[in-house]
């Protein structure tokens, strides 16, 4: 049975420029920087990405579905992009699907998040998520151990190489003239603590490879 929900409440949040940010002292992301020192890799975006006189994202549509195997819920999201100059722009765009846990407030009396139960689901688009694996390390610059002296990683929702973000269809990086859709499902396995998705993140990089649009999108509920 193909069971499909769409979500009702959808909030748009505007991102303070940290939001994906790491300690880092290079500011070269997108550009010739060699990918494979990640230190070096800077995951700050600018504020102005939050808009774009380039193109504008019209139509978003997020949709619940049933796996056709049983593995779990599809999370799909549809959106058109619409280019408001003649130009054609070659772009490489991630979709990162996640369930998070945040604290309310900074209260001291409120009991803090753990840091393993704030991202329980993190799923990008293309699914590579090696590209957003990135050292966890402590102020010193560390990297942190677990309790069998293994090396901490976490997920953040910034990709170490910005030009994997091609159209499965063609290899290639989107090509928009007119109006382009772009579809993109992620998949939240069953299991004994199972999280479905309540956050998306659009991220967009122009042909070099450098950020020029980044929203986020905070699911709340579907219709049923």
């Amino acid at each position: 049975m193909n069971m499909k929900k769409n979500f009702l409440i959808l909030t748009i949040l505007a991102l303070p420029i940290m939001i994906f940010s790491q300690e880092s002292t290079d500011k070269k992301a997108g550009s010739d920087a060699p990918k494979k020192i990640e230190s070096q890799i800077s995951t700050s975006i600018p504020v102005q990405a939050q808009y774009s006189d380039e193109f504008a994202i019209k139509n978003i549509e997020f949709s619940r579905k049933v796996d056709l195997l049983g593995k779990g819920d599809i999370l799909e999201v549809k959106m058109m992009f619409d280019n408001l100059n003649d130009d054609p722009k070659d772009l490489y765009i991630f979709v990162i699907a996640s369930y998070e846990k945040i604290e309310k407030t900074k209260s001291s009396f409120e009991r803090p998040v753990p840091e393993k139960e704030r991202i329980r689901t993190f799923v990008p688009f293309p699914n590579n998520i090696e590209n957003f694996k990135y050292p966890d390390k402590d102020k010193q610059g560390n990297i942190k151990k677990d309790y069998q002296g293994r090396d901490k990683f976490k997920y953040i929702k910034f990709p170490k190489d910005p030009k994997a973000g091609i159209d499965p269809a063609t290899q290639k990086p989107y090509r928009l003239t007119d109006k382009l859709l772009v579809v993109s499902e992620h998949l939240s396995k069953y299991r004994k603590n199972f999280f479905y998705f309540n956050e998306v993140a659009i991220l967009v990089f122009d042909k070099d490879g450098k950020p020029v649009f980044r929203q986020l999108y905070k699911l709340k509920g579907y219709r049923r």
